[in-house]
């Protein structure tokens, strides 16, 4: 089963199809750099450049529209200023700070105000946000991801203003989430994907968040969620407010128990709960239509693989012919006396949707002998 946090690597790669041709000639942007992709299409790189001089250079240069901008900030620092494009638009921008946690990010409400109706996607890395005013955001009516990247001092992301057409947040290896009181949901009308990787996030600031978005436009339209390699201590019941879930995301947390109805959710395809140092599932912890879904256990320190528990999602998966639903077991010491002869002995045919069950003495799930278990 695919790691879940490459999600966030490939996610903010524009869908093949969806982004325009930018083709341009290089001018001089120094001390910027100018290239050409295989497209054709126009990137900057202002590498260790003040943002006046940023300015300057796309003050004296004539192409309206440039591909990519990447910013890496000097550590003297410098705010970003009003209309740093030079009334110039530009489809993808990456900020990127030297810091996480000594580079204070300053903007000007109006410094990329030229592109507020162009710029699809924005990264912001490696910076502090405790002074960041958000609203340089306002009317950026076709961003549609925006991700933060080892940032601290989140807060002031409770300001976010409106984006209405935004699909995906990502927030990953940052800090300062115990200081949130709300989150900025109600900003989002139709988000698809959310991102919440490495935060050190507590059961407290995950519920303020997933609260936020079960009672906003998104709770209908959010399809991906992922709060892998947090410190999240149980599964968070807003999830089973959130109908058109399909990925969602809990592994490298510190979660011992998932009770009974926890992960009823309507039509799951991927559920990762590998590597939370699992000890048991209580009865019904799955419910709703897991035909098709695959379910990732691997790691953890299941004992009992019971009937209450498995028997109706395997019954789902095996029921329907070419399905991909899966529940991977790998490095889990089962135990594999009487409590599996529903599985060996009555239920044989369940076994094609399960992938590495062992015993805990390693011996496979599918080299049991049903025989063995007549008397049980």
């Amino acid at each position: 089963m695919e790691a879940c946090n490459t999600w966030i690597a490939i996610i903010f790669i524009l869908v093949a199809g969806t982004v325009p041709s930018i083709k341009a000639e290089c001018e001089d942007y120094s001390p910027c750099t100018c290239g050409q992709n295989a497209e054709g299409n126009l990137y900057i790189n202002c590498i260790d450049v003040l943002p006046t001089d940023i300015q300057a250079a796309f003050s004296r240069t004539i192409a309206p529209d440039i591909y990519n901008l990447v910013m890496i900030l000097p550590a003297s620092g410098g705010d970003i200023p009003a209309d740093l494009l030079s009334g110039k638009r530009v489809l993808l921008i990456d900020i990127i700070g030297p810091s996480r946690d000594s580079f204070q990010l300053v903007m000007d409400p109006g410094a990329l105000r030229s592109s507020s109706s162009y710029t699809k996607q924005l990264v912001i890395s490696k910076c502090n946000l405790i002074q960041l005013d958000f609203s340089f955001l306002r009317g950026f009516s076709r961003l549609e991801e925006l991700r933060l990247d080892s940032v601290s001092n989140i807060k002031p992301i409770e300001n976010l203003p409106p984006l209405a057409n935004l699909v995906g947040l990502a927030i990953d290896n940052s800090q300062g989430f115990e200081a949130l009181t709300s989150f900025p949901a109600v900003a989002f009308s139709r988000l698809n994907h959310l991102y919440l990787y490495n935060d050190a996030l507590n059961d407290l600031a995950t519920g303020i968040i997933l609260n936020a978005f079960v009672s906003s436009l998104s709770a209908n339209t959010l399809e991906v969620l992922t709060l892998s390699k947090n410190m999240i201590t149980q599964v968070p019941q807003q999830v089973t407010a959130l109908p058109s879930l399909l990925n969602f995301a809990l592994n490298n947390n510190n979660i011992t128990l998932i009770t009974t109805g926890a992960l009823s959710l309507v039509a799951p395809r991927k559920v990762y709960l590998n590597n939370m140092s699992l000890d048991a599932i209580e009865a019904d912890a799955f419910q709703g239509d897991y035909s098709y879904a695959e379910i990732d256990l691997t790691n953890n320190n299941l004992v009992s693989f019971d009937y209450l528990v498995f028997q109706p999602i395997l019954t789902q998966m095996a029921g329907i012919a070419n399905s991909t639903g899966t529940i991977y077991l790998v490095n889990n010491p089962f135990s594999c006396d009487c409590g599996l002869a529903w599985l060996i002995r009555d239920n044989p045919n369940l076994l094609k949707a399960t992938s590495g069950a062992t015993c805990a003495n390693t011996t496979s799930f599918g080299d049991l002998n049903p025989g063995g278990y007549l008397d049980c």
